[in-house]
C-alpha cells in the first residue's frame, strides 16, 4: 500500500530553483539601473550568491555582477 502523504524526492539534475533564483536576480540586477539601486543591487546580489549553490553558477555570476553595476552607477550617477 502507498502512502499519499509521501514527497518526491528531486534530484539535482530535476531541481530548477537555482535557474529561477538565477533569473530573478538578473532581473532585479537590470531594474537596479532605473529604479531604487541599492535595494534592487543588493536583493540581485543575495539571489545570486544563493544560486551559486545549485548548477546554475553563470546565472548566480551575472546576477551578482547586475546588482554591483547597478548599485555603483545609478548610485555615482546621482
Amino acid at each position: 500500500m502507498t502512502d499519499t502523504n509521501e514527497k518526491e524526492i528531486l534530484t539535482p539534475e530535476q531541481d530548477s530553483s537555482g535557474q529561477w533564483m538565477g533569473w530573478l536576480g538578473i532581473t532585479l540586477g537590470a531594474i537596479a539601473f532605473m529604479w531604487w539601486p541599492f535595494l534592487m543591487g543588493g536583493a540581485a546580489i543575495v539571489l545570486g550568491a544563493i544560486t551559486l549553490f545549485s548548477k546554475a553558477k553563470t546565472l548566480g555570476y551575472w546576477s551578482i555582477g547586475l546588482g554591483v553595476l547597478g548599485m555603483f552607477f545609478n548610485g555615482w550617477i546621482y
